[in-house]
């Protein structure tokens, strides 16, 4: 039997996601340092990454943004404390006021979403309203008194009031225990969503309360979801009430109306969540004597299903018959997943990560099926389906869509068809992170088309592929926002998309582009499978759209303008124009051809000590040319040393991230979570594999952290041996029995399992997997023969100036032969203009050509093209006077609501809008007075770089004599960025002062200016050319307080220091 032909071996049986049998005996599937058998419920730290681990990079905080409440895998409900001071799932492990029990969570997402519902219990009488005086209620407690587990959470606040939860799917059941002698009072909170309601109603009842709201806003978009509860009490109330506004209405029934002031939704880290504000809820009194048992169902259809839901699943079944059902459940799920060996906090580490692993998405029907569509239409499930919501498509197609499809193909076959449906339901438009029925557009690329082709390619088969399919492709060729429904807004699913087909790749945006890329190969592998082989050879061609981002100039993948020419300069730590990283990161985010990336870069011999170069730091940030393994981007990275013949450098730095960056404590993850990504990635990488290749069902090998795993699956089981695990580097492999030498497993192995025999030792073994017959494969079908540029691809000249620049071409195979034409506009030279180059195979060639300005050419952007060959590489000249700010402009940070541009001042696509600037009196060229100075705003078409974001180069600037003070129009981004100014006079003296710009959206709304910093202009919106054009979000330029200069001497320069959070954008400077 050869090692990559297996066999199924025996299939232990699974059971239904939301199906297993209540009060089923625990499976033991651990071993302790003694060998005793622990089962994995008592394993997993709910609170293992509620508190901050790492430096917030102002990507959603540096923890995990997790919740520690009540919840089954896959539940809809998840019942979970929420304390004051924000974090993206509700509960900060910092903080020790709570400010309610919510229903509805998000598992480690960056931005706040759901957390509707909230119940707070209350030793006292109502007195002002909790809408407006909501810190009134704010009860405090302490960790040592929280017990937590999976399906299970109580805590003891201060105030002696004790509360457990417990959940089935769809339904929960608290459990209240008040003081003697004190009033006992529940309150809910039904405007109480983390990002307010638009609309909602409560209703007391005979012993129960019922209600619903209209909320959403997870993370700025505009589309609302409706969600709905049904609540009994097992004890009477002995008065009720409710409140709206400021008016408390005792003995009063129904609220309506129940508006409430928004939070800002979006990165809200460390900072109280406002409880005080206009909305509505109900009050409930009891007798303290006894405890108060409520049970709640939910629901997104209706208030009838809420009480069908409850009545279904848990009817009269007490607190702890609930709490007993759930804990059978979990034990079941993870119990899947059996280790033996490693230490305790390995093991707690371990199961800690499943369990997040398993939270989301969740099931969204009704026990009738019945379930809300995109559409906003009452829809029904297929009979013995889930409906499923809440993806967080551009993380989890990395590593958690792979590991629900290796353990559970049923959830995940369900789970792509709930993202067929919902892309059907609004005219097969798919979103990249969805929650509820709300598409949000958040992030980039179009990460579903990569979640579906990788289930399938796992061998979670059961939705409809073929539909799918041509759903996708049609969605990937559409250019331009559609109508999905909404009375607001259209949705863009890929902006940019004329270009990217056009072009190749989308203007100033590499991460759209190289997101594009990955998405259109999971198009293609999925058409492969299903015999389409027109659309599989399409989409393989554009799966290769990084290409056209490469410079062989410098040997990166970086930002492209519109013209052709690579931005310059270009500094690969600089996260501008990324999503979520930099370019030193988004080089390697070619996972679906890394051996063409190599060839490219011009062979193992340069891209070996690049990526050692890179591991230097794990969880640099985004400001730093290094790892940053704490976000998504990076994830499947450390095992690219496979494909160049080093996996044993794998090993090891697999290993130094499991020590360093993943901890068992609430303080156990350096980054969110993402709704299981970050979890599924220690669990794959924990068990010795990983799937790094989106839209495929291959396995990478590292080294097991267990003596022993087993996954018992459907498919056939999968048994990792690996004797000493403390070892970290592979010596041999056996698959079922052969010995390889490959650092990687066939697709057939995770669909069907098989055995894995290490044998590991406390040195490298530099022969394993060093054979390049024996690397993984890489997909190069549609790729270029070479690829070329023209460097720099940006420079300033004066009008009768000249600028020095290289040809070069890159072979990515045979040696070629390449002829070249310089086609310059009127009033440039190019010499030479034309020629002829030998590149030989996998090689680099080039030719020095000087580019010449005549005399008199106006001040603007000249593009520079050069024809090579059958492709076009270009440079832009920026014709400027030196010593004005227009020299050194680098960045467009003024877009044009019209359509798409160029413009990314705050990541990909976010910019001011041109025409509320020009209304708000900065028009291209104005000039712009504030306190005795007089600017001129930058003279630019929207899209132009128009801006200075300065580095550490000194900046020549043409000064008055006599001047007296030096100030700067801009704006912070990402940050409230402050900086020294160091300045250097002609006499070779300096001087400093600081410069302070506060952030250009001040968070969203909910700050003042700081630094001193006054508003010269503002504007209504933040163009984004995402999937939501105009967001009603502030967008504002400031004036900051002048720096005082030496009126004796003349200034000569500038140079900025790094601040240390965020960047300075500078668009004007004046003298006084």
């Amino acid at each position: 039997m050869s090692p990559w032909s297996l066999s199924v071996s025996t299939v232990t049986v699974l059971l239904a996601a939301l199906a297993l049998p209540p009060g089923a005996p625990p499976r033991a599937v651990a071993t302790d340092d003694t060998g005793s058998v622990i089962s994995p419920v008592e394993l997993v730290n709910v609170f293992h990454g509620t508190k901050e681990a790492a430096l917030d990079f102002g990507h959603g905080g540096g923890g995990g943004m997790t919740f520690p409440g009540a919840v089954l895998p896959f539940g809809m409900m998840q019942w979970s404390p929420d304390t004051v001071e924000s974090a993206g799932g509700g509960y900060r492990y910092e903080d020790n006021r709570l400010r309610g029990f919510s229903m509805t969570h998000i598992s480690g997402p960056g931005c706040n979403g759901a957390q509707d519902f909230p119940v707070m219990p209350f030793s006292g009488k109502i007195g002002r309203s909790p809408a407006t005086h909501g810190m009134d209620y704010v009860q405090t407690y302490k960790h040592e008194n929280e017990k937590a587990a999976p399906g299970f959470y109580s805590s003891t606040l201060d105030t002696g009031i004790s509360t457990e939860l417990s959940v089935s799917a769809r339904a929960g059941v608290a459990r209240f225990a008040f003081p003697a002698g004190k009033p006992a009072t529940l309150l809910l909170n039904t405007s109480g969503s983390i990002n307010g309601v638009d609309d909602g109603e409560t209703r007391v009842g005979q012993n129960t309360v019922e209600g619903w709201i209209k909320t959403g806003g997870f993370c700025g978009p505009p589309l609302r979801y409706k969600v709905y509860f049904h609540a009994t009490f097992d004890q009477p109330f002995t008065g009720y009430g409710t409140w709206k506004n400021d008016e408390v209405r005792p003995g009063t029934q129904t609220t309506d109306d129940a508006s409430k002031a928004r939070a800002r939704a979006d990165l809200v880290t460390g900072e109280d969540v406002t409880v005080d504000g206009p909305g509505s809820g109900a009050y409930l009194e009891f007798d303290p004597a006894r405890p108060v048992q409520m049970r709640v169902g939910l629901s997104y259809v209706s208030i009838d299903g809420a009480r069908a839901n409850l009545g279904k699943e848990i009817g009269a079944k007490t607190l702890d018959q609930v709490r007993q059902d759930a804990t059978a459940v979990w034990d079941k799920r993870l119990g899947q997943v059996r280790i033996a060996g490693g230490t305790e906090d390995q093991r707690r580490t371990f199961y800690s990560n499943l369990y997040h692993a398993l939270l989301q998405p969740y099931v969204f029907e009704d026990v009738d099926g019945t379930y809300t569509g995109f559409d906003g239409k009452p829809r029904t499930v297929r009979a013995g389906h889930h409906q499923y919501a809440t993806f967080s498509g551009w993380d989890i197609y990395r590593s958690e869509a792979q590991l629900l499809a290796l353990l559970a193909p049923d959830v995940a076959a369900d789970i792509a068809q709930s993202m067929y449906d919902n892309a059907q339901a609004i005219g097969n438009v798919w979103d990249r992170w969805s929650h509820q029925t709300a598409v949000t557009g958040v992030m980039v690329g179009d990460p579903y088309h990569s979640i579906l082709s990788t289930m399938y390619a796992f061998g979670a088969r059961d939705f409809d592929a073929g539909p799918a399919l041509k759903a996708m492709a049609e969605a990937a060729r559409r250019v331009g926002a559609k109508d999905i429904g909404h009375p607001e807004a259209q949705y863009d699913e890929r902006p940019g998309n004329a270009d990217y087909m056009a072009k190749g790749y989308v203007p100033s945006d590499p991460s759209s582009t190289l997101e594009y890329a990955v998405a259109d190969f999971g198009i293609a592998q999925l058409a492969g499978r299903l015999g389409d082989q027109t659309t599989a050879t399409e989409f393989m061609k554009r799966a290769q759209s990084w290409q056209n981002l490469y410079n062989p100039g410098n040997g990166w993948i970086q930002p492209r303008t519109g013209d052709g020419s690579f931005t310059a300069p270009f500094d690969p730590a600089a996260p501008d124009v990324y999503m979520e990283g930099n370019g030193a990161q988004y080089h390697w985010m070619v996972p679906h051809n890394p051996q063409g990336l190599f060839a490219a870069m011009g062979g193992l011999g340069k891209v070996v000590p690049r990526l050692d170069e890179y591991f230097k730091k794990l969880n640099a940030g985004p400001r730093e040319p290094y790892a940053y393994l704490g976000n998504e981007i990076a994830l499947q990275s450390p095992w690219l040393y496979a494909w160049a013949g080093q996996p044993y450098k794998t090993q090891n730095l697999v290993r130094r991230v499991q020590q360093e960056l993943f901890k068992s404590g609430p303080d156990g993850l350096v980054g969110n979570d993402d709704l299981g990504t970050m979890g599924a990635w220690y669990v794959w990488s924990a068990m010795g594999l990983f799937p790094a290749i989106p839209g495929r069902a291959e396995l990478l090998v590292s080294t097991p952290l267990f003596d022993k795993v087993t996954v018992s699956r459907p498919a056939g089981d999968i048994v990792v041996s690996a004797p000493n695990a403390a070892n970290r580097y592979i010596q041999t492999l056996r698959v079922n029995g052969f010995a390889t030498s490959r650092a990687w497993l066939p697709e057939s192995f995770a669909t069907q399992g098989g055995r894995l025999d290490f044998t590991l030792g406390a040195s490298p073994n530099p022969a394993f997997g060093a054979d390049p017959r024996n690397a993984p494969p890489s997909f190069g079908q549609g790729s270029k023969p070479y690829l070329a540029g023209l460097t720099p691809g940006a420079a300033p000249v004066e009008p009768g100036g000249a600028v020095d620049a290289e040809l070069s071409v890159q072979s990515l195979g045979a040696a070629a032969t390449v002829t070249w034409q310089a086609k310059p506009p009127a009033g440039i030279t190019v010499s030479p203009a034309s020629g002829t180059l030998s590149v030989p195979a996998g090689g680099r060639a080039a030719v020095k050509v000087r580019i010449s300005v005549a005399a008199g050419t106006g001040l603007d952007l000249v593009t520079v093209p050069v024809a090579v060959g059958d492709l076009t590489a270009s440079t832009r000249l920026n014709v400027a006077k030196r010593g004005t700010i227009a020299w050194y402009h680098n960045n467009a940070g003024i877009g044009d609501a019209a359509g798409p541009d160029e413009a990314n001042i705050d990541g990909p696509g976010f910019s001011y809008p041109a025409h509320s600037l020009s209304d708000a009196g900065l028009k291209p060229g104005a000039t712009v007075a504030w306190k005795g100075f007089s600017f001129t705003w930058p003279n630019r078409r929207p899209g132009q770089v128009d801006n200075l974001r300065p580095g550490t180069q000194p900046i020549e600037m043409a000064a008055p004599a006599g001047a007296t003070k030096l100030a700067f129009l801009g704006a912070g981004v990402n940050g409230w960025p402050e900086t020294e100014v160091t300045i250097t006079y002609t006499d070779g003296s300096t001087g400093t002062g600081k410069l302070g710009f506060s952030e250009w959206i001040l968070d969203f709304g909910g700050a003042q200016p700081a630094f001193g910093n006054e508003i010269v202009a503002s504007a209504p919106f933040r163009l984004f050319w995402g999937s939501w054009a105009l967001q009603p979000i502030g967008t504002h330029v400031f004036a900051a307080q002048p720096i005082a200069l030496d009126p004796a001497k003349t200034v000569r320069s500038v140079t900025f220091s790094t601040p240390e959070d965020g960047e300075l954008h500078l668009f004007a400077w004046a003298f006084a």
